[in-house]
């Protein structure tokens, strides 16, 4: 549902910015749903490495949340890619 909700967002986005002149609600839906399966995956990755070292909480500032990196985790696969494409197709 995540990946979803992030292509309808990205439609949307396009829709009500001035970006509406330069690129299509497709050109968002497709953006948004592959931001939004890669934050999917960097959730899961993040995950995967704490259980592989086996910690739950992966720092002190905001515990039994999962630290600070398990708030930010989803952003690490969805910055680089979002940076590409604008780069490419700004």
């Amino acid at each position: 549902w995540q990946a979803t909700f992030a292509a309808l967002a990205g439609a949307a986005m396009i829709l009500l910015t001035p970006l509406s002149a330069t690129h299509t609600p497709l050109f968002g839906l497709v953006v948004g749903f592959c931001g939004g399966l890669l934050a999917l995956l960097g959730d899961l990755a993040i995950s995967t490495l704490k259980r592989q070292v086996g910690v739950k909480d992966s720092g002190l500032f905001l515990p039994g949340h999962g630290g600070v990196l398990d708030r930010l985790d989803s952003l690490l696969f969805v910055m680089p890619f979002i940076y590409q494409v604008v780069t490419l197709w700004g």
